[in-house]
Order: structure tokens, then C-alpha cells, then sequence
């Protein structure tokens, strides 16, 4: 027995309440009377003033009260309930890149699902079961549900996709599942990983029920086809290398060919031993397009013998240089001569306006900043004081670079950061818009040196220091050369005639004022289509698989493993356990029943006074 809401406790004052009122109605009153002689016949009664007399009706109203407040306090007995369960099962299903390899005739996918078929099949009425897939990430594909014919389905929709794996996270994920609701659950793993692959505690390792599946290691892989080709360089100065390893532990032989728009521009037949690696130079190209690197025959894993990138046609450049002084502009006409596909124009501040400039333009203001929106990307070096963009509040020299951001594209390769030469540099208040790059400090506080951000939908990159004659061509400052055409290449626009190349998983922000009705998707097969919501779904996609951890299909375990057990039906569980049984309605309808009972009482009372 208990009370759920002991909140209602203190309502049981109205007791004390209802006696007051009785006390109350019992009160003597004094009446003068002019004289006493007709009462003095009269025979006196027995009297007892103020003293609580309760009759049949105080305690029907008491019960009446007790039975409403004990109906507020939910009062319950408990109750010894047994509840029939079956076990709980949760299947972890890998759809990596390497559950494609063929095993004889049949993938390691087909397989692996012919072994979670048979653990579904082997559930009990009431055993539940949970799916998870798993690629480069977990998904829960179906909650704990009784349902097996719609398990069965959901295994029927999975299929191998041309990625890693997280193996780790999805049986992580599965275990986090394992003891909800009290109740143990047992975890399937189903796989072609060794169980050592797991980086899991051995503990958590053997609670798992593995099925591993696939013993072929016939894989002869592509795993890198890297083009070198500078935003400044056409196709015809690019350079291709295409590394391929030997995946099998035994000799293998292939043939590489290398097609250009599907025309063939190169082939070597070669003989590469077990686990080794070799690689092929391709150049002089005659044309830009798509690139295409194919082995042949075909193995067991097919979706790395084929790799593609794509030859650009470059246009001309323009670097327009917009400075008071010509030294500068005399450093950079050296600097451009040897960058192919840069002209520099040089114009100062007086002759500048925006309309000389287009989209695929880079401006360089030195010393000098427009106080107009400027329609290109642009670079600013050593802006003067009382600038309308980068506010100066002071200037510094001999400063140390003390942090710089690392993995910025402008820093890249970048391995000296600290020993740009810094003689004197302007200490700028950082705009809203901007972040640091490379940054120094003084007692004030931090000064920034170099700031990147995007203005008014452009790339804006402000250097706080000056670029002094020589600087940039001076063989003791190569790393400022560096950055200065590390800088460049980030201000460089995309070439509106090439395709944009975006690597999987990154996110592509729509150019300033572009609608939805004007982007347009052409798949490979050359079907085009307008994305008109936040998403679209694409049937066929070209791709790179560049993962040795997929590619290495022959993964042998340091021990032998051991066979999964087959599932077979368990009995029935029957769990007993107390739940509380609330009564409090019973105590409402007694108050309803008394009530009624009150009423009657009082009418028969009535109609007696009336009688007599």
C-alpha cells in the first residue's frame, strides 16, 4: 500500500474545518427575558454547552471528505504481475565497399545475408529484433519490433555501398542498445573483418556474436590516380600518376589502360608480385576532359579497378594591381613571367574604378583601399590609416609570428611560417566578417597579420604587413613567395566552363544569387535535371575508392576464428515483478454513493419533521 501524489496531504485539514463548523452552530446565545416565570414551569433539559455532539450526518460528511482527498492522494496496493517475454536480438550488418567481393560466384554480401536471414528465421513469436547497417557510419534501420516479416524485408533492401567502414561505431551503437529496458540483448556482427579489426575493449569484443564472412584476397587495386595540374597550368602541362598494389598474396599480372574522353592513350601489361605496389606516369595530353584509369581483368573486387579525374582547360588570368608606387608592380611583372596563364595589369588609385574589372579577375590593392563594393576577389597588402575597411589602430615593427590557423588552404605546405620577414605591419581591428590567419602579439593584446573572410559574396584576404622590393624574389624568402601564391590560388574564381569537383562529404554553397530554378544536375547518363528542393537523390555517380582498409580483401586473422553458432529458438521468459494497482477511482465512486446516500438520509428527515 501507497500514496502517489502525497502533495494532497494537507487537504486533509478540511476535517478540522468541518468540526469548527459544528462547534460553531452550537454556540449559546444570551436573550434578555423580562421574567423567568413561565420558564420556571417549564422542565429543564440536560445541557452541555460547547460540546461537540456529532451526529449520523457529521460523519456521512467527514466520509465524504476522506473519501474525495483519498481519491487526490492516488493510493495503491501492490501487485505481482508475470510477464512473458522473448529475447532480444540486434543484427549489425556491414555495407562497405568489400562485402562486393566475389566469393566464387556469390558476393560476400549475398552470404553475410543468408546468415542474418537464418538468425531471423530462428526468432521465437516473441523475440524482438533491431538492424543496424553500417558504412562510414551507423544507421538504425529498424527499431526492437516482433515484426520478423518486415525484418526480413529491410534485409532485402540493404546493399553494398562504394565506401569505408565504421565497425567500431556501429557495434558501439549496438551495445549502447543491448540493456535498454533491463533486458540483455545479444549482439550480431555481420562482416568481413577480422574480429581483431575491432578496436573495442576485449571484453565488449566477446559479448559479440561475429559472422565473418569471405576468405578471397584475388584483389588487384587502383589506389591512387593523382593529377598534377595548377590552377595556372592547361592540360597540356599536366602530369598523372596512377599507383596500383597488389592486394593478393601470390603474383598477379593486369593490363592498365588509361582512356581520355574514351579514347585510349595509354596501356602497359605488367607483372606485380604479392603484396607489392607499382607506378605509371602519364603525360602529354592533347585535350582536356575526363580521365579514366582502368585495370583489366576483373577480380574479385571490382569497384577499385577503376579511378577518374579530370583534365582542365585553363583560361587566361588577370592580376590587376592597383598601388601609388611602382615597386611593387616591378616584383610582381618578375613574378608573373614565370606563372603561365597570369597577365598583370597595374593601374593606381587615381585611374582605378570597379568597371575595369570582371568575375575571374584578382585585384591587389597595395596601400590603397577603394571605399566602393569591389566585384572580384581581392587581396589587400599594408592598408593605409583612416581606411574604410580594415580600421589601423597603430603600427608595429619587428614583430614574431606567435599562431597562425594550420590548416587553412593559404598555409598549405607552408612548413616556415614563422620566419616571414616582418619589418613593420599595420595593428588592424578585426572585421565581423574576417577571421585570423596568422596572427602576432604585443602588450596590447593580439595583432593580426593576415585575415581571410568573404565580403559582399567575394574572397577577401588583407595582409597587415608590407611586400617590399625584393621581398617576393629574393631566394632567402621563399616562404613569402609561397604564401603569396598560395593566396593567390585561394583567390583564384572557379572557371565557369569546368566541371566543379567537390570531394564526398563536403558541402557546396550555392554562388551569390543563384535561385533554385536555375541549377541544373546532369547525371552520367547524360539526364538533366532541375533540383528544385534541398536535396536530390542521384541514380549513378562517379567515384574514387581510395581505401586500403577495402581494397585488402584477403584480411587474414592472427588466430583461427572461430565459427558463429547457429541461432536456435530459446524458450520463453517469464519475468515476475510488482506494479502498483491504483484505487483511487473506487474511492470516487464511494464519495459519489455516500453523497447519494447523504441526500436521502436528509429528505427521509424532512418529510418526518413535516409529518409530525
Amino acid at each position: 500500500m501507497g500514496i502517489l501524489n502525497p502533495t494532497a496531504l494537507p487537504l486533509l485539514s478540511l476535517l478540522g474545518v468541518l468540526v469548527l463548523i459544528y462547534l460553531r452552530e452550537r454556540w449559546r446565545k444570551r436573550i434578555a427575558v423580562p421574567t423567568l416565570l413561565l420558564w420556571r414551569e417549564v422542565k429543564e433539559d440536560k445541557v452541555r454547552a460547547r460540546r461537540f455532539l456529532p451526529d449520523l450526518l457529521f460523519f456521512a460528511q467527514a466520509l465524504l471528505l476522506l473519501f474525495l482527498i483519498g481519491g487526490l492522494l492516488h493510493p495503491y496496493r501492490s501487485l505481482i504481475v508475470t510477464e512473458t517475454r522473448g529475447d532480444r536480438q540486434i543484427l549489425v550488418f556491414d555495407v562497405s565497399a568489400s562485402m562486393q567481393a566475389r566469393e566464387g560466384w556469390t558476393r560476400r554480401f549475398e552470404l553475410a545475408l543468408d546468415q542474418a536471414k537464418q538468425v531471423v528465421r530462428a526468432l521465437g513469436p516473441l523475440d524482438e529484433a533491431m538492424l543496424i547497417s553500417v558504412a562510414t557510419r551507423p544507421q538504425l534501420v529498424s527499431g526492437f519490433t516482433t515484426d520478423h516479416r518486415l525484418l526480413l524485408h529491410l534485409l532485402e533492401t540493404l546493399h553494398p555501398l562504394d565506401t569505408g567502414t565504421n565497425l567500431d561505431l556501429g557495434a558501439e551503437l549496438a551495445l549502447a542498445q543491448r540493456d535498454r529496458e533491463g533486458r540483455q540483448a545479444k549482439v550480431h556482427v555481420f562482416t568481413d573483418l577480422p574480429r581483431s579489426a575491432l578496436s573495442l575493449p576485449a571484453e565488449q569484443v566477446k559479448d559479440l556474436v561475429y559472422h565473418r564472412v569471405g576468405k578471397s584476397d584475388d584483389n588487384l587495386a587502383i589506389a591512387a590516380l593523382h593529377l598534377y595540374q595548377n590552377p595556372f597550368q592547361n592540360y597540356s602541362q599536366a602530369q598523372a600518376y596512377v599507383l596500383v598494389r597488389n592486394y593478393a598474396y601470390r603474383t598477379k599480372s593486369a593490363t592498365l589502360t588509361v582512356l581520355l574522353n574514351n579514347t585510349p592513350i595509354f596501356r602497359r601489361d605488367f607483372v606485380l608480385p604479392a603484396r607489392e605496389a607499382t607506378s605509371f606516369s602519364i603525360q602529354g595530353f592533347d585535350g582536356p576532359g575526363m580521365l579514366v584509369a582502368r585495370l583489366t581483368p576483373e577480380d574479385a573486387l571490382a569497384v577499385d579497378n577503376q579511378a577518374l579525374a579530370w583534365l582542365a582547360e585553363r583560361h587566361q588570368r588577370r592580376l590587376v594591381l592597383v598601388s601609388p608606387v611602382k615597386g611593387l608592380h616591378e616584383e610582381l611583372e618578375r613574378v608573373s613571367r614565370s606563372i603561365p596563364g597570369l597577365t598583370l595589369t597595374a593601374l593606381t588609385p587615381e585611374a582605378f574604378t570597379p568597371a575595369v574589372l570582371n568575375e575571374q579577375d584578382i585585384v591587389l590593392f597595395h596601400r590603397f583601399v577603394p571605399g566602393l563594393a569591389i566585384p572580384a576577389n581581392s587581396l589587400y597588402v599594408f592598408p593605409p590609416p583612416d581606411n574604410p575597411l580594415f580600421p589601423v589602430l597603430a603600427e608595429a615593427a619587428d614583430l614574431n609570428i606567435l599562431d597562425w590557423r594550420e590548416g587553412h588552404e593559404i598555409l598549405h605546405n607552408l612548413h616556415y611560417v614563422e620566419a616571414l620577414p616582418l619589418k613593420k605591419a599595420q595593428v588592424l581591428a578585426l572585421p565581423s566578417w574576417a577571421q585570423v590567419l596568422i596572427s602576432s602579439r604585443t602588450r596590447g593584446g593580439e595583432v593580426p597579420l593576415a585575415l581571410t573572410g568573404e565580403k559582399d559574396g567575394h574572397r577577401v584576404v588583407c595582409l597587415a604587413f608590407d611586400l617590399d622590393k625584393g621581398n617576393l624574389t629574393n631566394s632567402d624568402n621563399l616562404t613569402l613567395l609561397l604564401l603569396f601564391l598560395n593566396t593567390l590560388r585561394w583567390l583564384l574564381p572557379p572557371d565557369p566552363s569546368a566541371p566543379l569537383l567537390v570531394s564526398s562529404g563536403e558541402t557546396f554553397f550555392l554562388p551569390v544569387g543563384a535561385t533554385p530554378d536555375s541549377l541544373h544536375l546532369t547525371t552520367p547518363g547524360e539526364q538533366e535535371s532541375i533540383v528544385d528542393t534541398g536535396a536530390i537523390e542521384i541514380d549513378q555517380l562517379y567515384a574514387n575508392l581510395f581505401d586500403e582498409a577495402e581494397s585488402d580483401i584477403g584480411r587474414r586473422e592472427d588466430e583461427a576464428a572461430s565459427p558463429a553458432p547457429v541461432s536456435t529458438p530459446h524458450p520463453l521468459q517469464e519475468l515476475s515483478h510488482t506494479v502498483p494497482a491504483e484505487f483511487g477511482r473506487s474511492l470516487y465512486y464511494g464519495a459519489v454513493l455516500l453523497l447519494l446516500l447523504e441526500w436521502l438520509y436528509a429528505l427521509w428527515r424532512y418529510h418526518r419533521a413535516s409529518g409530525s
